[in-house]
């Protein structure tokens, strides 16, 4: 049986694989260890430059942290995934904390029956995914693109939307790792987000062949997951570099 421990080390994980998914796309250079991924190319919105996968060496990653802090040009993002790091002292402010949310596949959640909900499909190409991110940023301004064509490419990332006669009205990315399914990214551009995290967790479930599915929140987005059959089970921080 999987302990609170080992299901935030695999909620980071999956995460960790959704952004080397998004910096290969990309073309950014990205590296992986047992305790840290991180890139030191600047990094595209929302993202961070470093995230922790292990509580334990805050040695060794404070020193990666540094190194960052002299190979990058610009201010950057560190996700502390177990809220185990204190940046003040390195000169970044917390930007926010959150919580790592979990949902088993035998859970009501996850009893979808292998459908998606009405009007949901899953982006194909590079016109509906354009659109999709037109409908993401809504609430997610950007000043570039952050999710290439060439991500489609990837058989573990999935995009799903709701379809409207504009475009998409809500959405999320799915992706899959050795222990888990992910689901990020999910929006709401009318008043129902409660069921869209529902129906966008049903989209998520009919990939996930048995896994469970994870994630992470903070503010109103975390209690609409809450509503929607998600376990918080445990807490990471989003550090931000005030300035160079």
């Amino acid at each position: 049986m999987r302990t609170l421990a080992d299901k935030v080390r695999i909620c980071a994980a999956n995460n960790a694989d959704l952004y080397e998914a998004v910096f290969r796309a990309l073309g950014l250079r990205e590296h992986r260890n047992p305790f840290i991924w991180w890139s030191e190319s600047p990094a595209p919105p929302y993202y961070s430059n470093l995230t922790t996968l292990n509580p334990d060496p805050i040695e060794l990653q404070l020193k990666a942290i540094k190194q960052l802090s002299l190979a990058l040009e610009g201010p950057f993002a560190v996700k502390d995934g177990f809220s185990r790091l204190d940046l003040a002292d390195l000169g970044f402010k917390l930007l926010f904390s959150a919580s790592w949310v979990w949902a088993d596949p035998d859970s009501a959640i996850g009893d979808t029956g292998g459908r998606m909900a009405v009007g949901w499909r899953r982006i194909c190409d590079a016109d509906a995914l354009s659109a999709w991110e037109n409908a993401w940023a809504f609430d997610n301004p950007s000043d570039r693109r952050v999710f290439p064509p060439a991500i489609l490419d990837n058989p573990d990332v999935a995009f799903f939307g709701r379809v409207t006669t504009d475009g998409f009205d809500a959405g999320c990315i799915v992706n899959r790792s050795q222990e888990a399914m992910g689901l990020s990214n999910v929006f709401a551009k009318g008043n129902d987000a409660e069921t869209v995290y529902r129906d966008a967790a049903n989209a998520a479930f009919t990939q996930a062949n048995g896994l469970p599915l994870v994630g992470y929140e903070h503010g109103d987005a975390l209690q609409v997951a809450r509503i929607a059959g998600f376990e918080p089970v445990g807490d990471l921080r989003i550090w931000l570099q005030l300035s160079k």
